[in-house]
């Protein structure tokens, strides 16, 4: 399941506070995915959205503490996506070594 806040296609932006709820259900659906698919590999990731989440259920949020979570969360999603090729590689020869 793929949650995307998009306000850019949004005829009417929300404004931060009405783009909350939108926001922690986003974040809820991400810790869902995490917990579904991985465990140890993206523990920080998970701690992180979850502490992002949690800035975000606030009645009032801390808009530049929020900011900063979500812009650390997308430099770690950009990091593992950029080493997942890399990875495959390293399993693929310790497959052919026998390790794996």
């Amino acid at each position: 399941m793929e949650v995307r806040l998009d306000m850019a296609n949004d005829p009417v932006s929300p404004t931060p506070k009405d783009a909350m709820p939108h926001l922690v259900a986003a974040l809820a659906a991400s810790l869902k995915a995490i917990d579904a698919d991985y465990k140890e590999e993206m523990r920080e990731m998970r701690e992180l959205l979850a502490e992002a989440k949690q800035e975000a259920e606030k009645h009032e949020p801390n808009g530049v503490k929020l900011q900063a979570l979500l812009a650390d969360a997308g430099k770690m999603v950009q990091t593992f996506a950029g080493l997942d090729p890399m990875w495959q590689g390293i399993q693929r020869v310790a497959r052919m070594v026998g390790f794996l």
